[in-house]
């Protein structure tokens, strides 16, 4: 596995080798950031379900300013240490070996805020819709913030939520990336942005 762009590219990381980890493709994270642009630049960035990490680091590669990793299982949380210590990143990175919604309610706690969210749980796992109820009423996620979403094409979405709007899904073979604003249609600058921009 390697870093596709920025300060590392073409460097190498590890990632878990057992087959509880679905490592997002090449394909797929090229595309993904080739969507988010620049807009990853000086950001606070919360990577969610992180298994190697890649995510997040590509982040940093490409000038983020610092990413939480969060990711429960003890064999992802070395992996993801290694590739931050391989990399020299500690000072961009915060590493949360812990149940995603733990972390979510501790960084609440500590006011930490994101401007991009990424959540990639293992598919079918109940955990998109688990994670997107949490976020959707949590502060941690700014104004106007990105949350992206990794998961198969056929596990359906929630529409139930209340703040957090999809305004787009790019499917890229049998996976999808769906993408999350937060937004709050009765704020009168919400509504010049959705005019503006989607």
């Amino acid at each position: 596995m390697r870093i596709i762009s920025g300060k590392f590219k073409s460097r190498l990381i590890d990632f878990p080798k057992n087959k509880l980890t679905r490592p997002m493709t090449d394909r797929t994270k090229e595309s993904l950031f080739n969507m988010l642009g620049g807009l990853v630049f000086e950001k606070n960035i919360l990577d969610l379900f992180s298994g190697s990490g890649s995510i997040g680091l590509e982040a940093i590669s490409r000038g983020a300013r610092h990413v939480t990793f969060v990711d429960e299982a003890i064999w992802a949380a070395k992996v993801i240490q290694k590739n931050i210590d391989t990399l020299g990143v500690k000072e961009n990175a915060r590493l949360l070996q812990m149940d995603i919604l733990k972390a979510i309610a501790k960084l609440e706690r500590e006011k930490e805020r994101f401007s991009i969210l990424f959540v990639d749980p293992p598919f079918f796992s109940g955990w998109v819709r688990k994670a997107l109820m949490k976020l959707d009423r949590s502060d941690i996620v700014l104004p106007f913030a990105q949350v992206i979403v990794g998961h198969p094409a056929k596990e359906p979405l929630p529409d139930d939520l209340q703040v957090l709007k999809c305004v787009r899904t790019k499917k890229i073979g049998q996976a999808c990336l769906s993408f999350f604003f937060r937004l709050d249609a009765s704020d009168e600058q919400t509504q010049s942005y959705l005019s503006g921009q989607l």
